[in-house]
């Protein structure tokens, strides 16, 4: 304010100055960069950023909170270094996934919080039965979100196939509403119990 009044600067002028200063900012927050993601084959001229290495950049920019949600999981290395990690900085770790019971037989082999058993202080959360309004109905979707800020959806699932071998498709937003908006739209199926804490877990 002391440049304004030495440089005899109006009120109005400098008001105005400061209203565009006030929405550039604004809109630079709602500003969403969005890249494809693929893994597999590679043609001349695809985006290369590979499922394993997003799936990890969006692990490792949380500093606060960090959702994923999965159908499958299956122990994968790089992951869990990765989830542990962020516990360890003190981010608040929520997986939501599928369960055997939920899969209908579609699953098989041991239940998908078992993936996570190595990592201590991450929230474990499944979608239980009974509030399932569909007979059949499954949690079939894969997303993460870093300190909603960045999404990643994605076709993979938390596995080392799903982040390596498979063909996978998906695209990752920076900035914008839309990670707020899907971080906050699972914490509150988890405040209304539509989700819930896995029996057992931490």
């Amino acid at each position: 304010m002391a440049s304004l009044t030495e440089d005899d600067v109006p009120s109005a002028e400098a008001a105005a100055y400061l209203r565009g200063y006030a929405a550039a900012w604004t809109r630079r927050r709602e500003v969403t960069e969005a890249r494809a993601v693929w893994s597999g084959p590679s043609t001349p001229g695809t985006p290369s950023r590979a499922t394993a290495q997003v799936l990890m950049e969006v692990v490792g920019a949380a500093q606060h909170r960090f959702v994923a949600v999965t159908y499958s999981a299956r122990w994968y290395a790089p992951l869990t270094a990765a989830l542990s990690e962020a516990v360890a900085r003190g981010v608040t770790v929520d997986i939501v996934m599928e369960t055997l019971e939920g899969a209908g037989g579609l699953l098989s082999g041991r239940e998908p919080a078992d993936a996570f058993s190595r990592v201590p202080g991450l929230r474990l959360w499944h979608w239980p039965m009974g509030q399932r309004q569909t007979p059949g109905g499954r949690l079939h979707a894969k997303l993460a979100v870093a300190d909603d800020r960045v999404l990643f959806l994605s076709s993979a699932n938390l596995t080392a196939a799903g982040a390596e071998r498979n063909i996978e498709a998906g695209v990752l937003l920076n900035g914008g509403p839309m990670p707020g908006r899907m971080a906050d739209h699972i914490r509150e199926l988890q405040r209304r119990g539509v989700l819930a804490r896995w029996p057992g877990a931490s």
